[in-house]
């Protein structure tokens, strides 16, 4: 696949399913230095295959706390004091974390080395490390602090899929459930016909849902790289997701805080525009077949929620931002514009309505 950006007029590949001992060995011998950030488990698990020489490999704890100011620098100073320079390379092979930490420094160091993302979750593969968003996260929220930045290729081999466990495959799940909301019926489909231990639906249908993914994830970003509008849709969830995961300190995975996210996002849109009882049971339905609404919270624990929500990045005023479905497959207009402006005493109604109708409860 070739990703075009319109904004910078660059391009870059996306390969699939390549030797990943070859191709690293490949870039070594086209750049002066070529670093590998990863995380201590992934490290543990690809040991052997990345373990080459000339390839620097830094490793970081695994989790969301590594996004932070102290982790980035302590980075830059390792690239800086091996010498890296612009003819240099940065390899981030791991999950969302890795992906985001690994090109926000290769987007600042040096004021910018050439970045290649090498994605080893699902989470990362049909999400996060397409489309050019890197960051870290703020005391006050997350990825707060960041930049667009492409990589020039991403390598994605399914394999790497193998080694998840299944919390793991289930945090991807949240993003591809998400997809099939926002634009298209058909992986929503599938997804409610398909065994709900998704690695037993045969290489051929996952393979087929993740290019699904990424296509929609492609042609989104090429139209609206800087997130002026159209992008927001791949915020679906987000916005009370990245709220829950901050607020709780990062105790509940990125991929479980989506879920309930999309639950109360999609009640949202059922109350107060045109998403149908319908649609809103079957997209409840479908969260609860892969158990993507365990995350809990309290009622007295909204307000802060709130007070989260409207520090996200995507508001421009005082009133809070969501992408809402009008039905599953498609999202919502309103004035011409995806986001949608809601005020905070709506959200908060219909977050106490979720906990009072739905929480823990199988539809």
């Amino acid at each position: 696949m070739i990703i075009k950006n319109t904004i910078r007029d660059q391009s870059y590949k996306i390969y699939f399913n390549v030797n990943l001992k070859k191709y690293l060995n490949n870039l070594i011998k086209r750049y002066y230095k070529v670093a590998l950030i990863t995380d201590k488990n992934i490290y543990k698990i690809y040991k052997e295959q990345i373990s080459i020489k000339g390839l620097d490999i830094l490793k970081v704890n695994p989790g969301e706390k590594s996004k932070s100011f102290t982790v980035k620098n302590s980075l830059d100073e390792r690239l800086l004091e091996k010498k890296f320079n612009r003819n240099s390379l940065i390899i981030g092979f791991g999950g969302g974390v890795v992906g985001d930490l690994s090109g926000y420094v290769a987007a600042t160091i040096l004021r910018g080395i050439d970045l290649i993302h090498i994605p080893t979750s699902l989470i990362a593969i049909v999400d996060s490390s397409i489309g050019g968003k890197t960051g870290i996260n703020s005391k006050n929220g997350k990825n707060l602090i960041g930049s667009f930045y492409n990589p020039k290729e991403i390598l994605i081999n399914s394999e790497f899929m193998h080694t998840l466990s299944s919390k793991e495959i289930r945090q991807g799940l949240s993003e591809i459930i998400k997809y099939g909301v926002i634009k298209n019926e058909e992986i929503f489909n599938i997804l409610e016909k398909s065994n709900k231990v998704f690695m037993e639906n045969g290489k051929s249908n996952i393979d087929k849902i993740i290019k699904k993914c990424i296509k929609i994830k492609i042609d989104t970003v090429e139209k609206d790289f800087k997130e002026k509008d159209l992008r927001s849709i791949l915020n679906f969830g987000h916005t009370i997701g990245h709220a829950l995961e901050k607020n709780y300190s990062y105790k509940f995975s990125h991929g479980d805080c989506i879920g309930t996210g999309m639950a109360i996002e999609s009640l949202i849109a059922h109350n107060f525009y045109k998403l149908s009882a319908k649609d809103l049971m079957r997209i409840l339905k479908l969260l609860d077949k892969f158990k993507l609404r365990k995350v809990s919270f309290e009622k007295g624990d909204i307000d802060n929620l709130l007070d989260s929500m409207e520090l996200d990045k995507k508001n421009k005023n005082s009133l809070i931002t969501f992408s809402l479905p009008k039905k599953i497959g498609l999202m919502m207009k309103i004035d011409n514009r995806y986001k949608i402006e809601i005020k905070r005493n709506l959200i908060k109604k219909i977050m106490i309505k979720y906990l009072n109708e739905f929480k823990n409860k199988k539809i």
